[in-house]
């Protein structure tokens, strides 16, 4: 793609973000209401909370990535990556993690 091309892209999208926007929010909409993605749903937003859960344990006990990293024996990236909920971990993981900010696993069944 050329500057010019670029260029066109842009200022499509700028005249268009309102009309752009509501087509994707009624996308989003539609494929959060659809049965048929219940499960994938619920799947993200456990795995979002679970994330933002870790995020927060660490962040109470005043650690950085790196030094949590450094107690779990493993790399700042992959604690990045779990507190960004793009991996999946065990339970093992969750215990380990959560001892580490000086915290605890529940688990819950509803």
């Amino acid at each position: 793609m050329n500057d010019k091309e670029l260029l066109k892209d842009i200022q499509y999208l700028k005249a268009n973000k309102d009309k752009i926007y509501k087509r994707q929010s009624a996308k989003r909409k539609a494929f959060l209401e659809d049965p048929a993605n219940a499960q994938a749903v619920n799947n993200a937003r456990l795995s979002i909370s679970i994330a933002r859960d870790l995020y927060e344990a660490r962040k109470a006990k005043g650690l950085t990535q790196k030094e949590l990293a450094e107690l779990l024996n493993t790399c700042q990236s992959y604690i990045a990556e779990v507190e960004n909920g793009k991996r999946n971990v065990t339970i093992e993981t969750l215990e380990r993690y959560a001892a580490a900010c000086g915290k605890h696993i529940e688990l819950k069944v509803v």
